[in-house]
């Protein structure tokens, strides 16, 4: 029986506007999106997105057991009334799935060139170059962060976002742009496209627009971007004569093409090759929906893996 480690990097590719809600308000915002304490990236906590990955598996029809061994014991409150309450009533177990945080890869950012180019940042891609290390050294791609040298300066992937004092609206900002294309960010650039979107008739559009139209500002912008350029949606609630019951509240939105990645791990098992199996099939070119407002279509997210075995005991860098 194989005992393989099983290491991925799970890319989100936002088809519709996601919102993986944090507990409290944050100033007008009813009903904000979870972020990153300390920088304020927009993020999808592991827990969260483990609790997507387990009701895709349910939706898919996996067996209990299986879901149970793979993204471990029902939360307690999960099951009442359905006859699966009580079943697992003073026993837990975590599951063999390891899920981390879907940290911000690129935003979908409005500029007056084209309708929106995708923004990263320097921090974004440090992460992304470190997400890579967990990965077995034969798929491991191997890509630094560009070397900046004009602080304040956006670089781009290709010539057409370049120029002699070139200046473009991102969002809210008017940023200078470098001269010259940089061979760092277009190397970054194929690769994600290559990685999160894939080569499908259906998706080759948008993979050629992102080896095109990746931008990476500097750490001093995102925070900007990542505040004002997310969806804020005002909602009420009607009541059956059609007045509003209540509200306006207003929610919080990752924008439909938002690209995010977090690391899997499925540690080894006697049958982990063929959970590993059954993961490929459920997660890669597949869509799963993330997050609040499922009922209004919203959260709908393709998924992608990257990533091969790596038997136990074996190192990762």
């Amino acid at each position: 029986m194989s005992r393989a480690q099983h290491e991925w990097l799970l890319y989100l590719y936002a088809e519709s506007p996601l919102h993986a809600g944090a507990a409290d308000a944050s100033g007008v915002i009813d009903l904000p999106i979870q972020r990153e304490a300390g920088t304020g990236y927009p993020v999808v906590w592991g827990q969260s997105l483990k609790g997507a990955l387990r009701q895709a598996a349910r939706d898919g029809s996996w067996d209990h057991e299986v879901v149970e061994a793979v993204f471990g014991s029902d939360p307690p409150s999960f099951g009442r009334g359905d006859g699966n309450s009580g079943r697992d009533q003073g026993t837990s177990t975590a599951g063999l799935l390891s899920v981390g945080d879907a940290q911000l890869v690129a935003l979908p950012v409005p500029t007056l060139q084209e309708t929106f180019a995708w923004v990263t940042s320097d921090i974004a891609l440090s992460r992304l170059a470190r997400k890579h290390l967990a990965l077995p050294e034969g798929v491991r791609p191997r890509l630094v962060p560009p070397e900046r040298t004009q602080t304040g300066v956006a670089l781009a992937a290709d010539e057409r976002w370049c120029g002699d004092s070139r200046d473009e609206v991102l969002g809210p900002l008017v940023v200078p742009l470098a001269q010259k294309p940089d061979p760092h960010v277009a190397a970054w650039a194929r690769r994600i496209a290559e990685d999160a979107i894939g080569a499908t008739e259906e998706f080759k559009p948008f993979a050629d627009k992102l080896r095109k139209d990746l931008l990476v500002v500097d750490d001093g912008v995102m925070p900007d971007l990542n505040r004002d350029c997310t969806e804020l949606v005002a909602r009420v609630q009607l009541n059956s004569g059609k007045t509003v019951e209540q509200g306006p509240f207003y929610s919080e939105y990752l924008p439909a093409e938002t690209l995010l990645a977090a690391s899997l791990t499925l540690r080894g098992s006697d049958l982990s090759d063929l959970y590993a199996d059954e993961l490929r099939d459920l997660l890669h070119g597949r869509q799963i929906q993330v997050g609040g407002d499922e009922t209004i279509g919203k959260g709908l997210v393709w998924c992608r893996l990257v990533g091969a075995d790596r038997q136990e005991g074996e190192g990762t860098a």
